[in-house]
């Protein structure tokens, strides 16, 4: 059944006023027996919109800054308009569009990416600005927090957390929305992940946050560190650093290809080509388990290393 094409607006604070507490607007995508939900504060400044669409298939023809064309078919399209990467004439792909929003007689493309198998025709897109941080929820361990998200049902069930902002244009009866890289923070217990862009796919209950990554925990020795992206894997309940991974925690500097975090635990897992080092010398391994809380390493597989006396 399709959903009906009324717009779906709440200017936050207006229900502070008329229920003595505020609303708190939320989405929630459900994957087995886990959920991943996403609300603004509901101040004043927040946002909750549904923007209803159609979904057409069909070869990328054509693709500029401000026009789409898919098989038969033409969009204009804006800086709301969200595209998947590496698109190219000739692509099977999937375009979103709102047929009653019109410029030059051509209706507005939402969101345009590679076709799948779904096999749906009607299209949901939730906005949650809040430019306080929109709060997210993966699973039960993992939160995150941007400026700007995006939920979308119908087709693939996908959840795009950025910077940027959005707004209501009363006078033209539409929304106004520009995403943007910002700053999107990750936290995990006491580790914490500031990146630039973080997108979920439901299908898959994988999460990957844009680098590079600002890595920090807290606690009697602080931790810090870099790396170049993050992967979180909803059904393992697994958060990976991935690609240039770095920690500092008091003199020592610990470097690898990937890190797999077990927060509950106390413990990163390092993986590839991993080399920890302070001033007493060094130690390197394939597989090294590193103690979040004081920084200490264990090679767990082909141990080197070089010690002074």
């Amino acid at each position: 059944m399709p959903w009906p094409r009324l717009p779906l607006l709440f200017l936050l604070g207006l229900a502070l006023a008329l229920a003595q507490e505020v609303y708190r607007p939320e989405v929630e995508l459900v994957r087995k027996d886990k959920k991943v939900v996403a609300w603004v504060s509901g101040e004043e400044g927040s946002l909750f919109y549904a923007d209803y669409g159609d979904l057409h298939v069909g070869e990328l023809v054509a693709l500029t800054g401000d026009r789409a064309v898919v098989g038969e078919r033409a969009f204009f399209l804006d800086a709301g308009s969200v595209l998947e990467e590496g698109l190219s004439p000739g692509d099977r792909v999937e375009a979103a569009y709102n047929k009653d929003l019109l410029r030059e007689g051509l209706p507005y493309l939402m969101r345009l990416r590679r076709a799948g198998e779904e096999g749906a025709k009607t299209y949901l897109r939730l906005v949650l600005y809040d430019p306080k941080g929109v709060e997210v929820r993966l699973g039960e361990e993992v939160e995150a927090r941007g400026p700007l998200a995006l939920v979308e049902r119908g087709g693939r069930e996908e959840l795009l957390l950025s910077g940027g902002e959005a707004r209501f244009l009363e006078e033209e009866g539409r929304l106004e929305l520009r995403p943007a890289l910002g700053e999107v923070l990750l936290v995990q217990g006491e580790v914490g992940v500031k990146g630039s862009r973080l997108r979920y796919r439901n299908d898959r209950g994988e999460a990957f946050l844009e680098g590079p990554l600002e890595v920090e925990r807290r606690g009697e020795k602080p931790l810090r560190g870099k790396a170049g992206g993050l992967r979180y894997l909803l059904d393992e309940d697994a958060l990976w650093l991935i690609g240039g991974v770095e920690l500092v925690q008091g003199g020592r500097t610990t470097r690898a290809e990937r890190a797999l975090l077990r927060e509950k635990e106390g413990y990163a897992y390092l993986y590839g080509g991993v080399e920890s080092r302070d001033e007493k010398g060094f130690v390197r391994g394939e597989r090294v388990r590193y103690a979040l809380k004081t920084g200490e390493v264990l090679v767990l597989g082909q141990v080197a290393g070089e010690f002074k006396e």
